[in-house]
């Protein structure tokens, strides 16, 4: 298998300084969070905190499969804004790996206030958690290559902290966060008089590298797209002295295709300028072939979009 580009230096598709920092949500994060409870309660029909009724309740929150905790500094949230007076002890942080039957959450609380706040808790918790287990079987199948999300979210920044919990990387996590050019941008950019391998070098050349973000991406759909690419970015480099790579994503490229082009860069000794990442179509299944070709980088949307929740229950004392 060819040395891939993450073990020769960092890649930059991990945002998540941005929104998790020593086990701790950021304010970009947590303001994320406070807007997403707040909607998941609305929808409930529930605008104000839950008042805490005479009866009192004690009640776990269990798993019960296998997997990747997250979303719980979300549901702490739910717990400090929206249940005054309940009591709470958390066993386990986000991030941590648990078995089937782990006690993750003892609560005490008003009954009805607990009832009224159940699914929304486990909702949050199962959901993300899911996100978090599913991206760290695909990091564990494509390794060592990584694997990232894209911005196809339905939650926004939680789903992507969960890609981040479960081990993949966030990739961007707004649309200005890095410069992308795809396919209907270069439809706007590449004249009518030019074929497209010379119109993605004069994009490349005329790129403003001090506006680009956090890093660059460039869609190709050849082998010559691709060169040209890399071609203009190793003479910018080399003319202006930069030290950043240029990501070239093959997207919806078969796997021959996405040979040949590694094989080219290689030659040409382009590569260690360039970032491979692969992207459109791919499923669990292909990640090793994928992974064995060489690319830097595996970003889809099936890390997270439409994965099973993973099964977490609340069972109250005495039931």
């Amino acid at each position: 298998m060819m040395e891939t580009g993450p073990s020769r230096q960092a890649l930059p598709h991990d945002r998540s300084a941005e929104i998790w920092v020593d086990h701790k949500a950021t304010e970009k994060l947590s303001a994320s969070i406070r807007r997403w409870v707040t909607t998941l309660m609305h929808d409930e029909g529930i605008t104000n905190p839950l008042a805490r009724d005479e009866e009192t309740v004690k009640a776990k929150v269990w798993t019960k499969q296998e997997g990747i905790l997250a979303g719980l500094n979300a549901a702490d949230h739910l717990l400090r804004e929206w249940m005054p007076g309940a009591t709470w002890r958390w066993s386990i942080g986000d991030g941590a790996k648990v078995n089937a039957g782990k006690v993750i959450l003892d609560i005490e609380g008003g009954r009805e206030q607990v009832l009224a706040a159940e699914r929304i808790i486990l909702n949050l918790i199962g959901r993300l958690s899911g996100i978090a287990t599913n991206a760290a079987h695909w990091q564990e199948k494509a390794a060592p290559v990584a694997v990232a999300s894209t911005r196809k979210v339905h939650w926004g920044l939680l789903d992507k902290w969960a890609i981040h919990l479960g081990g993949g990387l966030t990739h961007r996590l707004t649309r200005k966060d890095a410069r992308m050019i795809k396919e209907n941008d270069l439809a706007t950019m590449i004249r009518q008089d030019e074929k497209r391998p010379r119109g993605i070098a004069r994009v490349v050349s005329e790129l403003d590298l001090e506006s680009l973000g956090a890093f660059i991406v460039l869609e190709v759909r050849t082998i010559d797209e691709a060169i040209a690419a890399a071609e203009t970015w190793a003479q910018r480099i080399e003319n202006e002295g930069g030290k950043d790579r240029l990501t070239v994503m093959l997207d919806n490229m078969d796997t021959e295709k996405a040979k040949e082009v590694i094989l080219d860069l290689e030659t040409r000794q382009f590569r260690d300028l360039i970032i491979i990442e692969a992207s459109g179509g791919i499923s669990f299944e292909d990640l090793t072939t994928w992974s064995d070709l060489g690319v830097d980088v595996i970003s889809s949307s099936k890390l997270h979009c439409g994965t099973s929740a993973l099964d977490v229950s609340m069972l109250f004392d005495g039931a």
